[in-house]
Formats: structure tokens, C-alpha cells, sequence
């Protein structure tokens, strides 16, 4: 398995786009504005995107994505398939897909025929999703802490086992899920605010660096290695210092890119 970085950042700058992952050449995780890194050969290839949640930065080239791809769905008679709780199915079906902020693509050119199929998740039920490389990552979606229903992510294969949390702050939720989930070889976690933002970060489900070292002591087992995302462009540097002295000395992190 090869995860490709396409956007990490927490907010709009100039060097990265907001979350989005590719974990195989037709398999999409998340579709913010990172998704803009790939070319229009490598847009044609996907077929699959994962969803965490419904925020604008996690899903704002979703519908971009479907419209560049239209012409050649409807022609070769296939659809872009979005896995999501249904309740971020609802949130896109109501607030994106409605025919005023953009054309509702699950019905188009019919109901029979659509070129975007949406697929519900359930916390904990895991689904195979084949790559087209001729492999298959098996794919889990675990409860998390956010302002708004979201879910996080574990996806294996053969080689490797990593989580993906999405956005999520710091509560019993997530420790039990990522306690369930057991060792990993890589743990990408948010951690969105400074620690002086924390009554800030308390109120919109996201992460400081104080509250990442307090989850991280609470696990039974530390991941391999440690990816931290989401960061605010304009804290980026603080919240990185207040990293490297909120972390064990032990514990391989990095800022992915």
C-alpha cells in the first residue's frame, strides 16, 4: 500500500490544499482541495472516494471531481461510487447535490443510470474495496468525536495496517475506537489549534498538541509512526513546536507532504 499525500493543511494556502488522500491510482480519502494535485488522467482513474465527514475542507472538489469525469461516465456507463455515514449522505444530498448549488449527479442522465452512487456505512462494518492494481484494502470505519457525524478510517492490506481520523477532538469515543483498532503501523491524526486555542478546539471537536500527547498516553498500543495533519496554516509553526515538546522523544511523527 502507497498513501500519496494530495492535502494535509487545515485551511487555504499557497503550498498545500485541504485533506485529501489518494490510497490507490482509483481510490480517493476524502476530497478537499488536495484533490486538485492530481492531473485529469489521474482523476479519470478514480472510481471509489471515502468520505469522513461533510465539511467544506474535506469534501469541497467532490463535486468538481464528478463534473470533469461526467462525459466519460456517462459514456462508458459507470458511476463514481462516495462511502460515507448516511447521515453525511443526507448533508450532501441536501446541501450540495440539489440542483441549486450544484446538479445532483445521482440522478443523472437518469435514476437508473446515475454517474454518482452514494453507499452507507456503518460504524465497524468493513467492506473490500478492489484497487486497480489487481489488490484489495479493506476498509473500516470507526467512530470519532466531531462537531458534526464523522467517522474515521482503518485500512489494511497485506502489508500494512493504518487509521485516518478525520477531524475529531478528545473524548472517550475516540480513545476506545482507536484502543479497539490495536497496533498500527501509522496513525494520521489531526491536531487543528495551538494549545492557547484550546477552549476554541474544546468546542469544535478538534485537537491541540497537549490533547494529542494526552490521547497518544491513553493507548494500549503507540503507533509505528505518527502523521500530523490539519494543522491552521497561520499556526502552523507553533502548533509544530508545541508538538515536538508535547511528544515523546520515542514516538516517530511527521508532518505529511
Amino acid at each position: 500500500m502507497h498513501i500519496q499525500t494530495l492535502g494535509a493543511s487545515g485551511g487555504i494556502e499557497s503550498r498545500e490544499g485541504t485533506t485529501a488522500f489518494l490510497l490507490a491510482p482509483n481510490l480517493l480519502l476524502d476530497a478537499g482541495t488536495g484533490t486538485q494535485q492530481l492531473t485529469p488522467t489521474q482523476m479519470a482513474c478514480i472510481d471509489t472516494v471515502l468520505l469522513t465527514h461533510a465539511h467544506l475542507d474535506h469534501i469541497a472538489s467532490l463535486p468538481l471531481l464528478i463534473d470533469t469525469q461526467y462525459e466519460r461516465l456517462v459514456e462508458q456507463e459507470e458511476a463514481l461510487t462516495v462511502y460515507a455515514l448516511p447521515e453525511v449522505i443526507e448533508t450532501l444530498k441536501r446541501h450540495i447535490f440539489n440542483g441549486a448549488i450544484w446538479p445532483d449527479f445521482s440522478t443523472l442522465p437518469s435514476s437508473d443510470n446515475a454517474v454518482l452512487r452514494f453507499s452507507p456505512l456503518t460504524h465497524w462494518d468493513s467492506l473490500t474495496i478492489p484497487t486497480t492494481g489487481g489488490e484489495s484494502l479493506t476498509i473500516t470505519p470507526f467512530p470519532v468525536s466531531h462537531s458534526v457525524p464523522a467517522c474515521g478510517y482503518l485500512v489494511s492490506d497485506d502489508t500494512m495496517k493504518f487509521a485516518f481520523s478525520g477531524d475529531t477532538g478528545l473524548d472517550v469515543t475516540l480513545t476506545q475506537s482507536l484502543n479497539r483498532l490495536g497496533a498500527l503501523d501509522c496513525l494520521i491524526i489531526e491536531c487543528a489549534f495551538a494549545n492557547h486555542l484550546d477552549a476554541l478546539a474544546e468546542v469544535a471537536c478538534h485537537l491541540t498538541p497537549d490533547r494529542l500527547a494526552a490521547l497518544l498516553a491513553t493507548l494500549e498500543s503507540v503507533p509505528k509512526a505518527l502523521w500530523v495533519t490539519h494543522l491552521k496554516p497561520n499556526l502552523r509553526e507553533q502548533i509544530s513546536t508545541e508538538l515536538r515538546h508535547a511528544l515523546p522523544d520515542t514516538l516517530a511523527w511527521s508532518l505529511p507532504s
